[in-house]
Order: C-alpha cells, then structure tokens, then sequence
C-alpha cells in the first residue's frame, strides 16, 4: 500500500471519527458544535491533496454551498437543527459532485429509519427500558423525547460515503 493511499485512508478514518463524535453530541444533548463542522472542513485539503483518484475541490465547495443553502432553508423552516445543516454541508463537500447524491440517499434514509422508530411509541419505550436496564441513560433519555437527533443519520450517510471513496482510492491505485 502506497504512502499516499494510507494518507487517504487515514483522513476518510478521522472523517468518520468526526463524525460519530458529532453524531454522539447530538444524541446525548441534542447539540452538534460548530468545531465538528470547523475540523471537516479543515480536514477536506488532506483528503484532496492524498487522493489517488481525481477530486474537483471548486466543484466540490459549490456542492457544499448549495447543501449549505438548502441546510439554512430547511433550519429557517424548523425542520432541522443549525447545527445540523452545517455538519451536512461540511460532510458534503467529501462527496463532492459525484457522490452527493448517493449522499444524500443514504442520510434521508437513515433520517426516515429514525423517524420511523421514533413513530413507533411501544418499540421505542421497550428500548428505552432495555437501555435503562443496562444503565445506558442517556441513549434511554434520547429516546423517550420527541426530537430527532439527525446528526445520526448524517453520521450514517457519512459511514457509507467513506466506504465508497476508500474503495474508489483503492481502485485508483
């Protein structure tokens, strides 16, 4: 494995370690810190400049800032957190315009699993007891509100997206 490829792989594998961090800030106080979002977006020059594979960073920051608008429309509306909208472009703009979509997809979805589990108020108070009994409060607490932590999802969405570029560096290799 090249230098270069494991440079890579090491910046996909703090990507999604921001991300889960996020994502686990969000779950316990429902609360995703501007520094996550900060740290992606210094992160993304290391993920340019190691990829082994051609990555188009002007188009890939007018990704982000149409994510980014459409992010501030949706918290405008109330449907999702400032926090979250930041979190998703900044993760955005490791998709890039190839990706955005598959993206995109992925973190609908898992926000629809989500929502869904929340919907379902006999599935999520057996959770919450099962947590509760093995002493996880804090994942019982997030599940007895209403809110939805989407930086879960986002987390997800994330998950799949460095799969899919770690296995585009290592074809290009």
């Amino acid at each position: 494995m090249s230098a270069l490829l494991l440079a890579h792989l090491l910046t996909l594998a703090l990507f999604m370690g921001l991300l889960l961090a996020a994502a686990s800030g969000d779950v316990k106080k429902y609360r995703i810190p501007n520094a996550y979002s900060l740290a992606l977006l210094a992160l993304y020059p290391l993920f340019a400049f190691s990829a082994p594979h051609s990555v188009q960073p002007v188009w890939s920051l007018c990704v982000m800032a149409a994510v980014l608008a459409g992010g501030f429309a949706a918290f405008a509306l109330g449907w999702i957190g400032g926090g979250d909208a930041k979190l998703l472009s900044a993760a955005s703009l490791f998709a890039g315009p190839a990706l955005i979509g598959e993206f995109l997809l992925v973190t609908a979805l898992a926000g629809g699993f989500i929502a869904a589990l929340m919907l379902l108020r006999p599935v999520r108070l057996s959770l919450a007891a099962a947590l509760d009994h093995i002493g996880s409060r804090t994942l019982r607490d997030a599940l007895l509100t209403e809110a939805l932590p989407y930086g879960v999802a986002i987390a997800a969405g994330g998950f799949y997206l460095s799969l899919r570029l770690a296995a585009i560096a290592s074809a290009a290799t």
